[in-house]
């Protein structure tokens, strides 16, 4: 599995096999349209600092179980969601994905 980092209007973290089912993960659970889609591939580590400073809907850090689960999961998935956006209804793997706390 590869990590893209999206920074488009709406940031997110996706686990996909390559970057055409990223694109399409993005599309179906955050932006509902194509646009010019900004994001970088970044390596497995950059994701798990990335995940694990990461708060989730309670303001508490993700715990390292939870984090090590869905990065090693085989199912594509969305990781991370900008906080500034409602939860999909389904995030495509094996939980909810977490509500990113965006310093802008």
């Amino acid at each position: 599995m590869q990590f893209f980092d999206f920074y488009n209007q709406y940031i997110a973290l996706i686990k996909a096999e390559n970057e055409e089912q990223a694109k399409k993960k993005y599309i179906e659970l955050v932006a509902d349209e194509e646009g010019d889609l900004e994001f970088v591939e970044i390596e497995r580590n950059h994701a798990i600092v990335k995940f694990s400073q990461t708060k989730g809907e309670d303001g508490e850090l993700v715990p390292a179980n939870e984090i090590l689960e869905q990065l090693q999961s085989d199912q594509p998935e969305l990781l991370i969601i900008d906080r500034n956006l409602t939860l999909p209804k389904a995030s495509g793997g094996t939980s909810d994905p977490v509500l990113l706390e965006v310093q802008r």
